[in-house]
């Protein structure tokens, strides 16, 4: 016989939540619902009455002024034992101030929690209602590549990342809000034109110039003569990329695998940045010098794991084609118009300087974005990196890389012509714009999030989850000798198994053994939410599914 879990509430006001939880509960839960009010004041509340009557009825047990500060006064000791205490929304009222309602969790937490009182991974704090855990689709891409409809499964990573739709003409996106001003700015200083035309997600790779291990390789199967039917059968979703023909949600059952199907004789990848379209931009459009040519969209890699280390960000790629000899004038220009506009939109929240550095472009690989890219034709020698700083930071460190200017020769399309062009990090832009911490925030599901951003408007964000539970798990194991260990690797897996809960990565120690001369390592996740419910249990799962994961992928022994 399962044995009897028991549950205590306190702090309730018209026993909402207890009701819910008694009719979600089995039959072997022992509720004890309490309230601080006595039952005649609590009963005027709306629906109050009705779910005392509807717990009583249930066989919960409903007590009235019950301090849940002093627990121990209202509870013989044989009955201290609960497996769960709720407490939600702690506070003493609505115009109590903050200081009394942190005196009342203090003493919550000290004076009720005796030794004769067993809540042992027992106490559950709600501060505020967060998103469930929910597990997204798979979800399949189609796209024209050599002359062929292909369709390809997106990472998983990025199932919930794709037809987001950020860009829209009626999104209220800080990421939209803020490419329309930088667009608009540089308007007044270049003739302007949008590129419409089709750029697929899947960019033609070549192993040798594109790091593997930071790129998300893709085997796209060839479609036979896709039609909308197909589209109409599925749960569709709107088309946000140009170069996709559609996307759509499949069961586990109509799973597509890369490896079945016929496969197109190059390799491709995920675009890791738009400059690998310059080249194709030139030959594509006529190219006037002096007008500026704008490219806008999600771009993806793989990288570690860290608040401002964004695996999926949008990219905004300026063009420009320029006479030999008059690149550095306008790389100038188009510096001062993007330092300007952003300089607009920092005075109100606080105090930033931009700086733009000069280096070697043997450098660029230390740089946030785009440290995988080898465009075609190369990049000149020198390029120009624009930071975002604030008065608080160290002031030898130059602050975030939100965006990189540089020149290129045109090629063989025009020899008498040079390529100017900027590269912009929308995302991470938006996070030093708004204070965002946590570049998972952009692509939260949460309404909270949009609202404080709706008719445009930029301002410091409001973060809705103050004290989000965090968990903590090491993984210990022996690297294979005969192999060298991708970190990289290691921290995609980690996201992908914990569908982006993992925040922080750290190595806790090296070991080598002295006899074998084999390698061990130590590593500390850490795992946290900023708008979901979170659970140790759900945890728990990821942590030994990770496990699974890396001896499977990387080959290694746990310990």
């Amino acid at each position: 016989m399962r044995p009897t879990r028991r549950f205590l509430l306190v702090g309730e006001g018209n026993f909402s939540f207890s009701a819910s939880l008694c009719d979600a509960s089995d039959h072997g839960t022992h509720i004890t619902a309490t309230c601080y009010e006595s039952e005649e004041r609590v009963s005027k509340q709306a629906l109050a009455k009705n779910n005392i009557q509807h717990l009583r009825g249930k066989g919960v047990e409903v007590c009235f002024c019950v301090d849940c500060t002093n627990l121990k006064d209202y509870f013989l000791p044989a009955k201290r034992n609960f497996d769960c205490i709720f407490f939600n929304f702690p506070h003493c009222g609505r115009k109590a101030g903050v200081t009394k309602n942190r005196e009342l969790l203090a003493k919550f937490f000290c004076r009720s929690q005796d030794k004769s009182f067993s809540v042992e991974g027992a106490l559950n704090h709600i501060f505020t209602r967060s998103l469930p855990f929910l597990h997204p689709r798979p979800v399949i891409c189609q796209t024209e590549l050599e002359g062929k409809w292909v369709s390809f499964q997106v990472p998983e990573i990025f199932m919930d990342k794709i037809n987001r739709g950020f860009l829209d003409t009626k999104s209220d996106h800080p990421v939209r809000t803020i490419n329309d001003k930088l667009i608009a700015q540089l308007s007044q200083a270049f003739p302007l034109q949008r590129v419409d035309h089709s750029l697929s997600l899947l960019h033609q790779g070549h192993l040798s110039a594109v790091s593997q291990s930071n790129t998300f390789w893709i085997i796209p199967n060839t479609e036979q003569n896709p039609s909308s039917e197909s589209i109409c059968k599925g749960t569709a979703r709107g088309v946000l990329f140009p170069g996709l023909h559609f996307c759509k949600d499949i069961g586990q059952d109509d799973r597509m695998k890369a490896q079945e199907g016929d496969q197109l004789s190059e390799h491709y990848c995920l675009r890791s940045s738009l400059l690998v379209y310059v080249q194709d931009v030139v030959r594509r459009l006529s190219f006037f010098p002096g007008t500026l040519h704008v490219l806008t969209g999600p771009v993806f890699r793989k990288c570690l794991i860290s608040p401002h280390t964004l695996p999926v960000f949008h990219e905004t790629l300026f063009i420009c084609a320029v006479d030999k000899g008059t690149e550095g004038s306008y790389i100038q220009m188009l510096m001062d118009n993007i330092k300007n506009t952003i300089s607009s939109l920092l005075p109100s929240l606080s105090c930033f300087t931009l700086n733009s550095m000069v280096q070697e472009a043997k450098s660029s690989e230390t740089i946030e974005l785009n440290d995988s890219v080898m465009p075609e034709p190369p990049l000149d020698k020198t390029q120009y990196f624009i930071c975002v700083k604030t008065d608080t930071a160290d002031s030898k460190a130059s602050g975030p890389c939100i965006g990189a200017i540089s020149a290129a020769p045109c090629g063989p399309v025009n020899s008498e012509l040079g390529i100017v062009f900027a590269s912009v990090n929308l995302d991470l832009l938006a996070m030093q714009i708004c204070g965002i911490s946590d570049w998972r925030m952009l692509w939260t599901l949460d309404e909270r999030f949009l609202n404080q951003f709706i008719g445009g408007e930029l301002g410091p964000f409001k973060s809705f989850s103050l004290h989000p539970p965090s968990y903590v798990h090491d993984v210990s194991f022996w690297v294979p000798e005969w192999e060298q260990f991708d970190e990289i690797a290691f921290h995609t897996i980690a996201r992908c198994v914990s569908q982006e809960m993992v925040m922080s990565i750290q190595l806790l120690d090296s070991f080598q053994h002295p006899e074998t001369g084999q390698t061990s390592l130590c590593y500390r996740l850490t795992f946290q939410s900023c708008d979901k419910a979170l659970t140790r249990q759900k945890v728990a799962e990821m942590q030994m599914q990770f496990r699974k994961e890396i001896q499977q992928c990387l080959h290694i022994t746990l310990r």
